[in-house]
């Protein structure tokens, strides 16, 4: 796993970003942040941090890990998007009681899945096909058409074809199924045209829980222009 800060400005606030698979920094570049600093989590290969991954051009993940920044930000809140909703459980859970708040967003504890996320079938054929083409057409099914496919192409990840591979398999081999009542998140965010995880899928997994329905694509994020709104809009 690498982390990378997106925003660092010493704010008391920290916003923990768990990203969905294949994705890095560049896709989020048009976001902003004001009272906010962001720390990002993606490439799942594993979920140990990778300190060589991190950019040192923003400081680096603090050498003490989360401890660390638990005890250095007086509030801490998460958003986990895609696949990242199945990670953040993973990473955050054992800190859930220290979390301002806790936002998924198109993702559930059952990624994998006929029922509750991407089915199957779905997934291997994926990763059995993935090539330049495939990843394209993932990037439209996750954006569908228009202004936010148009922005991404604009700001599409900068990951090496066998970087998301490797991932997409990696992914295929740990991730398991966790039943929603032990979800550390407050807030569930599904948007109404799902392609990827699908919206049914979500909301079977998800009943009784405190969702906010969005209209639009799997990947919502150019609606908003700081993630400061987004914290906002989601709340």
């Amino acid at each position: 796993m690498r982390c990378e800060w997106l925003h660092r400005q010493q704010r008391g606030h920290l916003l923990l970003f768990c990203n969905g698979w294949g994705m890095d920094t560049h896709p989020f570049l048009p976001l902003t942040a004001t009272d906010l600093d962001v720390l990002m989590f993606f490439d799942y290969q594993d979920l140990e941090p990778e300190q060589d991954g991190v950019s040192q051009s923003a400081s680096s993940f603090p050498a003490a890990g989360l401890a660390d920044l638990f005890n250095r930000y007086p509030r801490i809140s998460l958003i986990a998007w895609s696949m990242g909703v199945w990670a953040g459980q993973q990473l955050f859970a054992p800190w859930a009681h220290r979390l301002h708040r806790a936002i998924a967003i198109n993702g559930t504890l059952c990624p994998i899945d006929d029922g509750f996320g991407i089915p199957v079938q779905v997934y291997a054929a994926t990763l059995a096909r993935f090539d330049g083409a495939g990843r394209l057409k993932f990037y439209r099914r996750m954006c569908q058409k228009g202004e936010t496919l148009e922005t991404f192409l604009l700001h599409q990840p900068k990951r090496t074809l066998a970087s998301q591979r490797l991932e997409l398999a990696a992914l295929q081999q740990q991730v398991s199924c966790q039943p929603p009542q032990s979800s550390l998140y407050s807030r569930v965010v599904i948007s109404s045209q799902d392609l990827v995880m699908p919206t049914a899928s979500q909301l079977a997994f998800w009943q009784g829980h405190n969702i906010l329905s969005l209209e639009g694509p799997h990947f919502p994020f150019y609606r908003w222009e700081s993630w400061d709104e987004i914290l906002n809009a989601l709340q």
